[in-house]
């Protein structure tokens, strides 16, 4: 094949991966994405125009690639569900460009069209398709796209200036990469709940709406800025310093979403296995199932109830912690409110599960309570698994970075997003679901069935147990 033909044929997929990222630039931020696209930006810049271009774009790289919802889509997802009529491998590249890389490299040999590249964390070897004018033995930290058996750049390319800036910024990436370590959540979760103990003096904490987000900011703020590690002597703010050379911003709380805002008070608690977590009315909440009659003695008892079971936003552990306590009444309450006398504690997080993660195909309670005995293995032999093609509405949220260090998300906040590379960041409160359901996917029967007999109790040890399946 002729120099003029290879050249053709390298051309004319780069070009229409070119178009391809056009039109996903386009989609996000002039598309359905564009109002999602401004907050992350205004969050990363925290309302302060860029230093320069070459920041925006690498915002806007991040958003295309990294950034994802809270169901666990990206900026691909949107747009492939908008462009249905895209041939089928264009719709296969653009699944491809969700495992984008995007890291240090040392150029290694450099072509007309092509240069090959090794990443430093891997040592592993890529041929881009590129006529950018890099030098051998240059470093760079770039994005890679997969195009084909090769690969294309995305974005901006950085030109390091020697090997030891190169090494530097990649040993800090894995220093926040190590922040979403199963290991590091956890110890995470466990010092906030040590340090809530320490700053009020108990585990569970009262307060009106109008002084939650104050109760937040001092919560935060001893947390971040005053409390000091027991082996270094630093806080975390001064370690931040330490290891990235910016200050750490401590962001303003945000305003309080429904039902915090209409509530008449709101309990901030501490739980082994959610961290902190902020609960609307939870002390009328308890009183439910704290009363023998709460028809007579709790207003609008169902209407909170269902608030509880349908909210999202609302972790299960609240009606854990209750079922713990108040097993026989958390029962017969159910019982009432769903008209179902044969309701039990052992079905407790099908019912939750059933609400707040509604899935297509199991439109039947009753659906979701055989597929919860079968993933307990109290399922009769005759009984089959769901099939393969049930698909959950929602995606369980997944580990991610938060959105920027200029604007990081408060302890007690909701969801985190993924950082652009090369922007610091630190991570946003934990919430790890050791192991509690928190989606409907195919359950494995469990190796032993359990007792027959109901066991109308929820104990910490039996939660525990449920959560490691």
């Amino acid at each position: 094949m002729s120099t003029r033909l290879q050249q053709a044929h390298v051309a004319a997929p780069v070009d229409r991966a070119e178009y391809l990222k056009r039109a996903l630039v386009a989609f996000a931020i002039t598309g359905e994405l564009k109002d999602e696209y401004k907050r992350q930006h205004d969050l990363f810049f925290d309302n302060v125009p860029p230093e320069d271009e070459h920041e925006a774009v690498s915002v806007l790289d991040w958003f295309l690639f990294d950034w994802l919802d809270d169901n666990g889509e990206g900026a691909i997802d949107h747009f492939l569900d908008s462009r249905p009529e895209l041939s089928e491998d264009d719709q296969e590249l653009l699944l491809e460009w969700q495992n984008s890389l995007n890291s240090v490299f040392e150029v290694r040999a450099v072509g007309k069209k092509t240069l090959r590249i090794e990443e430093l964390d891997t040592n592993e070897s890529f041929q881009v398709l590129s006529d950018s004018p890099f030098k051998r033995n240059q470093y760079v930290m770039a994005r890679l796209l997969p195009l084909g058996e090769q690969f294309v750049f995305s974005g901006l390319q950085f030109v390091m200036p020697d090997r030891e800036s190169a090494m530097a910024w990649l040993n800090m990436r894995r220093a926040l990469d190590n922040l979403e370590s199963p290991e590091a959540l956890e110890n995470a979760q466990r010092q906030q709940c040590s340090a809530f103990c320490e700053l009020f003096g108990c585990d569970q904490l009262t307060v009106k709406p109008a002084d939650l987000n104050a109760t937040l900011k001092k919560f935060q703020n001893y947390l971040l800025v005053e409390r000091r590690d027991s082996e270094t002597g630093l806080t975390p703010a001064q370690t931040f310093k330490a290891e990235f050379g910016h200050d750490l911003q401590v962001p303003e709380m945000p305003s309080l979403p429904e039902p915090m805002a209409s509530a008449a008070d709101v309990t901030i608690l501490c739980d082994d296995f959610d961290g902190i977590v902020v609960l609307p009315d939870y002390n009328k909440f308890r009183r439910v199932f704290e009363v023998e009659t709460p028809d007579a003695e709790v207003a609008g008892w169902r209407e909170l109830l269902w608030t509880y079971i349908n909210d999202p936003e609302i972790p299960i552990v609240a009606f854990e912690r209750v079922a713990e306590e108040f097993p026989v009444r958390v029962e017969n309450a159910l019982r009432d409110l769903l008209g179902d006398q044969k309701f039990s504690l052992e079905h407790l997080y099908a019912v939750l599960l059933h609400y707040k993660q509604p899935v297509d195909g199991l439109d039947d309670l009753d659906d979701d309570r055989q597929l919860w005995d079968l993933f307990n293995g109290n399922a009769p032999n005759t009984q089959k698994p769901a099939k393969s093609s049930v698909k959950s509405k929602k995606k369980p949220a997944v580990s991610r970075k938060a959105a920027a260090v200029k604007k990081a998300k408060p302890v007690a906040a909701s969801r985190a997003k993924k950082t652009p590379s090369g922007k610091k960041s630190r991570k946003s409160a934990p919430v790890k679901r050791v192991a509690r359901p928190t989606s409907k996917a195919k359950p494995k029967p469990a190796a032993k069935k359990r007792t027959a007999k109901p066991d109308n109790t929820l104990s910490r040890s039996k939660r525990a147990q449920t959560r490691k399946r």
